[in-house]
């Protein structure tokens, strides 16, 4: 008996008969969670690792159903957006959560509903949702309501997710829109630049990815001023270093070394592991 169905007599849903197996209709019901509390689809391994501290690759593995939920993580990620394990199993069922929008304070805020029953008279001052022009909306009622409108069984106002935002800086502009896409495809806003000047100049990021050797104008130089500079304006921001040319005699491994402990830096050698480099910004981003 599988690890759902044994320790979850009410998941019955939840069966290893199912077409894709229990890992495929766990990652489905994950998935229509997320997507019913507004969560884009490109920052569903972000939430789920940061949800339940796992590495950016390990929660993408059960999202593609490569690997099997326990229980335990899938009651964690359904309480994070305050539903239950039955709620989660229920997969696109008639009571899933709805877009609407609520006036607050004259400002028109999105929100996502339960309909209840449609309703008749009921006490002024009560919320009922209503679908106007095509939209749902929510409203309190008053004596002059005439409105056909449904009870409102659960109403959920959410912050928007806002992406941080990383710059990359390589002198190979292939290279660094590699990244650039890897880190968008992760559900972070990555800029790429090939000047360090240009960087400089540009405004403040959440993380930085930086080439340690830059060459322009057959001029070679380092990230390192750059990096002092970066550190003036935010001491706690990730960085993380990039080179590979330790082995070329190039890059000094003692001034790299002197760089890292000064200004708390993370280093990996190009060509690096993108997902190894992703789970290194995300675990930075929790301790800055």
């Amino acid at each position: 008996m599988s690890e759902l169905s044994e320790n979850n007599s009410n998941a019955s849903e939840i069966r290893s008969d199912h077409p894709e197996g229990e890992a495929g209709l766990a990652a489905q019901c994950i998935a229509a969670l997320l997507t019913r509390h507004g969560i884009p689809k490109y920052r569903f391994a972000v939430t789920v690792s940061e949800i339940l501290g796992l590495s950016y690759s390990s929660a993408n593995r059960r999202l593609t159903a490569n690997a099997s939920w326990s229980l335990e993580e899938l009651k964690r990620v359904a309480e994070h957006f305050n539903e239950t394990l039955e709620e989660l199993i229920t997969l696109n069922s008639a009571d899933a959560l709805l877009d609407a929008s609520i006036v607050i304070d004259n400002h028109i805020v999105p929100c996502r509903i339960r309909l209840g029953d449609v309703v008749g008279q009921v006490p002024p001052g009560t919320l009922v949702a209503a679908e106007i022009d095509g939209a749902w909306r929510v409203m309190p009622t008053d004596a002059r309501s005439i409105i056909p409108a449904h009870a409102v069984t659960r109403l959920l106002i959410e912050p928007t997710v806002s992406r941080r935002r990383v710059a990359i800086l390589d002198d190979h502009a292939d290279t660094a829109e590699t990244i650039v896409h890897y880190m968008e495809m992760a559900g972070l806003d990555a800029v790429a630049f090939n000047d360090p000047q240009a960087l400089q100049d540009h405004a403040d990021f959440d993380a930085y990815v930086l080439d340690w050797i830059i060459e322009r104008d057959a001029r070679r130089q380092t990230a390192l001023e750059l990096v002092e500079n970066i550190r003036a304006r935010n001491a706690l921001c990730p960085i993380v270093i990039l080179t590979g040319q330790i082995r070329t005699g190039n890059a000094d491994e003692e001034n790299i070394a002197a760089a890292l402990a000064r200004h708390n830096l993370k280093f990996f050698t190009k060509p690096a592991s993108m997902p190894i480099l992703l789970a290194a910004l995300n675990s930075s981003f929790k301790t800055a």
